[in-house]
């Protein structure tokens, strides 16, 4: 027997009107700038020029254009790259991993390793540009460390640095959680599945990863918000280059915008990155949902 749902026996609609400040604060500063950009990339606005001040309404012409365009399909490429890949998923693996040295390591290490995380989580995206910048270009610790002092390796893996310094941009902050969910993990599970004879490979894979399933979905999903979010770090860094090789849709629609004045085309790009970060963030909801039906069937 199916039970009735019974959240719409309990919702009051008099706190409707509690409610409505922030329904009207989102509705301002959110749902109706991004309403006027997708006008605006159905436009010939341009930032100067007779279109800048006298544009008008051009319909479809802008999203054929944006079909055509290889670019895009280029930048496209690179922002799921940046985005996933160094953002949702290095950035997490990177702060599960800390999470769970901290958790085994001497106290002052530990303390240690955790605040040198969160310095990096706190710098603002130009100073982590900065610093990057400096430790990747000819002569930097980098190329130094890896024996070739000379090297710019910023220069010929410009896409991998730039990535790298995302994920250590945000890994503090992903380690911040996990650090937090692991102390609510019972211990005498673990400890029942030690008195079992669980390897530690077990224990991790059995016990320790599906209770922190909710904190890496949420880590998952904040990272590449964050990461869809971080134009001033690949724009100080490379400026998309060289060679459209850093080139991600950020980037890409800024140029579009306020180098080459096209700012209708621009907006049009910021469009598709609302499209993309709402994608990604319903496939991520779908996955923490399928993995939960998959666990309760298990």
């Amino acid at each position: 027997m199916v039970m009735p749902r019974l959240d719409r026996q309990r919702y009051e609609w008099s706190s409707a009107l509690l409610l409505s400040p922030a329904a009207l604060l989102l509705l301002g500063m959110f749902v109706v700038p991004i309403a006027y950009a997708f006008y605006l990339g159905l436009t010939n606005l341009q930032l100067i020029g007779a279109n800048a001040l006298h544009y008008r309404f051009t319909g479809t012409y802008n999203i054929l254009y944006m079909f055509r365009d290889k670019e895009f399909y280029h930048s496209v490429l690179l922002t799921i790259y940046f985005v996933v890949g160094a953002g949702a998923i290095a950035s997490t693996v990177v702060g599960l991993i800390l999470a769970m040295l901290m958790e085994k390591a001497l106290p002052a290490l530990g303390t240690m390793v955790g605040a040198l995380a969160m310095l990096a989580c706190i710098l603002p995206p130009a100073t982590v540009a900065v610093v990057w910048f400096a430790v990747s270009t000819a002569g930097g610790v980098l190329p130094t460390v890896l024996g070739m002092p000379g090297s710019d390796l910023l220069f010929k893996f410009p896409m991998t640095i730039v990535s790298a310094a995302n994920a250590w941009s945000l890994c503090g902050l992903s380690m911040l959680m996990f650090a937090a969910a692991l102390k609510n993990i019972p211990r005498d599970m673990i400890e029942a599945a030690m008195l079992e004879n669980a390897s530690g490979a077990q224990r991790l894979w059995r016990i320790t990863l599906p209770m922190l399933r909710p904190t890496i979905m949420t880590s998952v999903l904040m990272m590449t918000l964050l990461s869809f979010g971080n134009f001033t770090l690949v724009f100080m860094m490379t400026g998309g280059g060289p060679g459209g090789k850093t080139n991600i849709l950020p980037v890409y629609s800024y140029l579009q915008g306020f180098s080459f004045s096209n700012l209708a085309y621009g907006a049009l790009l910021g469009n598709v990155i609302v499209v993309m970060a709402a994608l990604l963030g319903l496939a991520f909801v779908g996955i923490d949902r399928w993995l939960n039906r998959a666990q309760k069937i298990a």
